[in-house]
């Protein structure tokens, strides 16, 4: 028996139909809740944890592993937008990671005090950038809005992997240390990016200068010290700018006269790569006396009376005494002749 034509095209619409009207999956966006199991079958936010919800397909593509050089990154891509700029927070890893390898004289420890060059990043676009790092993982929020001065979420990123050493690898004895976790992590973080060409020498200079500023106009400068500013995540917090800045500041006073006194030879990376030898995370937590005595071993200089008076007091460091920032950035862009007077700051910020 043979059907009618128009009977033919009616069961072929109908089966068309059918296979695009395929009933979708959805699942919620990753956050390590029960719901991660859970199935829906319309868009929308998921109810238990207010998260997007996703197609399952698109889900499969979020998890990827990508081999660059010798590290092994295992991306969790929370959203397709972060997916699309994997290639570039590949190369920001993947240069930072050279950067901060040599810099402390080898790969990060976990916290058996193994080393590895294999991690996780869960990568999510948020309103402005932020981050978490943990051994062997980072969480990382990123925004194309800026953050301090020219800082980007590429900043942001090299201040979380630089935390894979500094703070994961060797680690603090408490929150006292955050001046020195967070501050440092800053002072290099913006160093790098300018040494692998992310910021300009002068968008560089302008960024300490704002750096300054900011420290300089903090609400409890002068009431309380570096140290007890960042005891715990609260204080911390309400000091954002003595800690961070803080922090970052004395790290740029120290460098610029560890080189000054040494013409180059010695600098804040000695004392980096000292800590990174002797302070295994399981056996020995720092503290800011340890920084003294390393900075005495590394660099031949007695620092006790700079932390004395600038670090565990509430007395501000007078950065005026080690660099000046403006004066800096005035003689890069017009008086070439008066260059040199600043050569020891321009090697500090990363400016070769």
């Amino acid at each position: 028996m043979i059907l009618p034509r128009n009977i033919i095209v009616f069961l072929f619409t109908i089966v068309l139909y059918s296979c695009n009207d395929e009933v979708k999956e959805y699942v919620c966006t990753p956050c390590d809740l029960e719901c991660d199991e859970l199935t829906f079958f319309e868009s929308g936010i998921c109810s238990h944890c207010n998260m997007k919800l996703i197609l399952k397909s698109d889900l499969e593509k979020m998890s990827k592993t990508i081999a660059s050089g010798e590290l092994k990154i295992n991306y969790e891509f929370l959203d397709t937008e972060s997916l699309d700029k994997e290639a570039e927070i590949t190369e920001v890893i993947t240069k930072g990671f050279i950067v901060y390898k040599k810099l402390f004289g080898g790969n990060p420890r976990d916290t058996l005090n193994v080393t590895y060059t294999d991690f996780t990043i869960k990568v999510s676009k948020t309103k402005d950038s932020g981050g978490e790092a943990d051994s062997k993982s980072i969480q990382f929020n990123w925004s194309e809005n800026s953050t301090l001065g020219y800082g980007s979420w590429k900043t942001v990123l090299l201040h979380e992997l630089f935390h894979l050493w500094n703070g994961e690898t060797i680690r603090y004895k408490n929150g006292e240390e955050h001046w020195f976790n967070e501050g440092f992590s800053e002072f290099y973080a913006f160093q790098t990016a300018t040494k692998i060409g992310i910021m300009s020498p002068e968008e560089m200079l302008s960024t300490a200068a704002l750096s300054l500023g900011y420290y300089n106009g903090s609400k409890s400068a002068g009431k309380i010290s570096m140290r007890d500013a960042g005891i715990d995540d609260k204080t911390k917090f309400e000091n954002f700018f003595l800690v961070y800045q803080g922090g970052w500041m004395a790290a740029m006073a120290l460098d610029v006269d560890i080189r000054t006194k040494t013409n180059n030879k010695k600098s804040l990376n000695d004392l980096m790569k000292w800590l990174y030898k002797n302070f295994l995370r399981t056996e020995k937590l720092y503290n800011t006396d340890d920084i003294i005595k390393g900075l005495k071993i590394t660099t031949g200089m007695d620092y006790s009376e700079f932390f004395k008076n600038y670090i565990y007091s509430n007395n501000m460091l007078p950065v005026r005494d080690y660099f000046d920032p403006g004066k800096a950035l005035w003689d890069f862009k017009w008086n070439k002749e008066k260059q040199a007077e600043h050569r020891y700051l321009y090697k500090t910020l990363g400016i070769e």
